[in-house]
């Protein structure tokens, strides 16, 4: 499944090359608790069709990877989930804010240890849904994500704020701060995570680092830590 994953991405970035004028984005990151439970992805969005009144058409597909820790029976055991999500989506610009949605397949593989036995391994196809409002501003940006999976009836959403705190007339760095509120839960789990971040744009690339404060279900409270690619093309 994981290589099937590189394959579809690679695929889909091939045959969505952008039209003249028109540009992508590229964005990966990665993420990890002091449970040792870890997240990374890696993500493009290419336009594939610009309508009147600043309306257009997108392709995107991320594929991704999560390991996390459950108990059964009274022991703490091991998994990993890795998926990709090709997607069809819809943006608009209005004013200073841009607003989408996209929508399409999940492919997941799912491997769990068990106990005193070989691990388990499903794989599953659902479908997977994500609404974005995003604004910009010289100063700042805010951006606000939601998204639902159906395999599992599970929400997943984050609201970041950024802003200038120092700009370099030559060389680095660019400054800017900000801070991450993001929630998750189905029927089974829930979490909550929020904590300060940074981020720097050296050329067309912006880097992030971001930590803070979880509390989970699973396993109460603790922090957690991370870094963020993105460049557009």
């Amino acid at each position: 499944m994981a290589r099937l994953a590189l394959v579809l991405l690679a695929a889909l970035v091939l045959i969505a090359q952008p039209a003249a004028g028109h540009a992508g984005d590229v964005f990966t990151g990665f993420q990890i608790d002091n449970k040792s439970q870890y997240f990374g992805y890696l993500g493009v969005r290419v336009p594939v069709h610009q309508m009147a009144g600043g309306t257009n058409l997108f392709v995107q597909a991320m594929t991704a990877g999560l390991g996390y820790s459950f108990k059964s029976n009274g022991q703490l055991l091991d998994a990993n989930v890795q998926f990709i999500v090709p997607a069809l989506g819809i943006s608009r610009n209005v004013g200073g804010w841009t607003l989408s949605a996209l929508a399409g397949p999940q492919l997941r593989r799912i491997e769990e240890e068990r106990w005193n036995t070989s691990p388990s391994i499903e794989n599953q196809i659902g479908a997977y849904g994500q609404l974005e409002a995003f604004y910009w501003h010289e100063k700042g940006s805010f951006h606000a994500i939601t998204s639902y999976a159906d395999l599992d009836k599970f929400f997943w959403g984050r609201l970041r704020g950024k802003l200038l705190v120092h700009t370099a007339d030559k060389g680095c760095c660019t400054t800017y701060v900000g801070w991450d509120v993001a929630a998750m839960q189905n029927d089974d789990f829930r979490a909550v995570q929020s904590g300060p971040l940074v981020e720097v744009p050296i050329g067309k690339v912006f880097l992030l680092a971001k930590t803070g404060y979880q509390y989970s279900s699973s396993f109460h409270t603790g922090v957690y830590g991370g870094v963020e690619i993105y460049f557009p093309f």
